[in-house]
């Protein structure tokens, strides 16, 4: 039970991160460009990390030297 919260969790954290990455990529270019691109750059490490997480989990760490 714990474990599909979880996944829940993360599948929603995700979710919610890819539609702030949307919103900043279809957004014109301004003076906060920079910021933007620090923003888009925070969102996709976020996002590799979870999946990164999700597939040591999936395979029980199988793959990954443990």
């Amino acid at each position: 039970m714990a474990v599909t919260a979880a996944k829940s969790v993360m599948a929603f954290r995700v979710l919610t991160m890819a539609v702030d990455l949307c919103r900043l990529t279809t957004r014109t270019m301004n003076v906060n460009a920079g910021h933007e691109r620090t923003s888009k750059a925070r969102i996709i490490h976020q996002i590799q990390l979870i999946r990164g997480i999700t597939s040591y989990f999936s395979d029980g760490g199988k793959n990954h030297g443990i």
